[in-house]
């Protein structure tokens, strides 16, 4: 954390630069998701409205724990439309990270006019990685392979693959963040949209059951498991140690006397 002052200090040193009276000539919209996997990668879309030669967005990332995310430092683009794509990659530690957004009106590339902010808040949850293997069946290259995620008949979320080379396979992993999941067995199923490719089963549906437990593991087996182990041990050390005792209590050999 101590490693952000310094970025984050020159992100706050660009707002004294602007001009108050100005701040309201520009205003900011953000299209992306507040609850994200760890390690995952997202995008948020930022629309600025005003009416400026050139526009200017930042981003910077707070955490307590940043290890794996991206980016670390400050971001900035440049754009004539004010309309920005910013890619984010989540830390590998859950927690609750903020992306700060700033985005300024420019003239002549150097000189700010207006600025606003945001600052939105991001839950960082463990994810699980749903993996499933499919397969180009023509003899030509397939672009934008959609493949949608259906948890007990409910829509969970979707995955794009770019490009899928013709007669090869790819294995697609999604991750998935499980809110809301209650204790028990569930069917997780797997569409693709796209004509001309199969999962591993030649078809276009993907379907299997698995168990989700939201309970905390029990540690009582584990002590009851150290307790036989430590007798078994012990109970193998005396039968050694009594055995190697009646054997030199034993007669001495005859070659001895």
């Amino acid at each position: 954390m101590n490693k952000l002052f310094p970025v984050f200090l020159t992100f706050l040193l660009l707002i004294t630069l602007v001009p108050m009276s100005q701040a309201s000539q520009i205003s900011i919209h953000i299209e992306g998701p507040t609850v994200i996997g760890t390690n995952q990668t997202v995008q948020y879309k930022v629309y600025t409205e005003g009416f400026f030669n050139e526009y200017k967005c930042g981003i910077i990332l707070v955490g307590y724990n940043l290890t794996g995310a991206d980016p670390l430092n400050l971001y900035v683009k440049s754009s004539k439309d004010g309309h920005f794509t910013f890619s984010v990659t989540a830390p590998n530690t859950p927690q609750t990270i903020y992306i700060h957004f700033k985005a300024y009106g420019m003239e002549n590339e150097t000189k700010i006019l207006a600025y606003e902010e945001r600052v939105l808040e991001v839950q960082v949850k463990k994810a699980m990685d749903i993996k499933v293997k499919i397969k180009n069946v023509e003899n030509y290259e397939i672009k934008n392979v959609v493949l949608s995620f259906y948890l007990d008949g409910r829509y969970i979320g979707n995955t794009t693959v770019e490009k899928i080379g013709a007669n090869s396979t790819k294995n697609v992993v999604y991750k998935w963040i499980p809110e809301g999941i209650y204790s028990g067995e569930h069917v997780l199923t797997v569409k693709i949209s796209s004509q001309g490719i199969v999962f591993e089963n030649g078809k276009r549906v993907y379907e299997y059951k698995f168990y989700y437990d939201t309970s905390p593991p029990s540690y009582e087996y584990i002590t009851y498991l150290s307790w036989g182990l430590l007798i078994l041990v012990s109970a193998l050390f005396t039968l050694y140690y009594f055995g190697r005792r009646g054997r030199k209590r034993g007669p001495s050999p005859k070659w001895k006397k």
